[in-house]
């Protein structure tokens, strides 16, 4: 019986053949350390699921029966939709890519160097997703790098958040690169706007004060000088 690949392609089997309304992401958030969380999460619109004879809560319960011990389970709702989300915690770069390798996930390279960390996987969705291809799923491949993003191939970027629109039948090759430097501060792909805007903060810290003072500083001289002379 197969289980490793379960908590990927089984996942997106449910999605396309069973409630083909569903939305899938998967999403790995990394820290700067190697550390974070790899979440599933599995969706669909509330006033849909009645018409599969299901709750919420049973929806969850459904999508999470066979999923591997370990992974931590709670549920949301969002814009009027159901969200079943699983989450496992990693300490380190290595029990990430022991996570993956539970999936049908090629490791081409995931390391920290030279102060950047790279992410380099392809996602192999033929094979056993066979049956499934042609299908519509929407499924998501989403990153949250450490730092400010350099490069990759993302469909979509907000900040440091990478997202890949995952494609059913195909190889999808999936790769980033971010920096880590700034003794730990991230602002990720919006660090421009923080630089402007502090430029301008302090600006407005120094200039002022000087503007005010020198106002001041006129208007008191030029009190002084309008002052009539008394003889004594």
């Amino acid at each position: 019986m197969k289980t490793k690949k379960f908590a990927l392609l089984v996942l997106f089997a449910l999605a396309a053949l069973l409630l083909t309304a569903c939305k899938v992401n998967v999403v790995t958030d990394i820290k700067s350390d190697g550390s974070g969380a790899y979440i599933q999460e599995i969706g669909m619109a509330t006033d849909e699921l009645s018409g599969l004879g299901m709750d919420a809560a049973s929806f969850c319960d459904e999508m999470g029966k066979d999923m591997p011990a370990g992974i931590s389970a709670r549920q949301e709702t969002r814009d009027k939709e159901t969200w079943c989300i699983f989450e496992t915690k990693f300490e380190s770069l290595d029990e990430l890519k022991n996570l993956y390798s539970e999936t049908d996930t090629r490791i081409n390279q995931i390391a920290i160097a030279d102060g950047q960390l790279i992410y380099d996987i392809t996602l192999d969705m033929t094979g056993d997703s066979g049956d499934m291809a042609g299908m519509s799923l929407n499924a998501n491949w989403i990153v949250k790098m450490p730092g400010r993003v350099i490069e990759s191939n993302a469909t979509e970027q907000s900040g440091s958040t990478l997202t890949w629109k995952l494609q059913i039948g195909k190889e999808n090759n999936i790769r980033a690169v971010s920096g880590l430097g700034g003794a730990g501060l991230d602002l990720g792909g919006d660090w421009i706007w923080y630089l402007l805007g502090g430029g301008v903060f302090l600006c407005l810290c120094c200039f002022v004060p000087l503007v005010i003072g020198g106002v001041v500083f006129f208007f008191v001289r030029k009190k002084k000088a309008a002052a009539p002379v008394t003889d004594n």
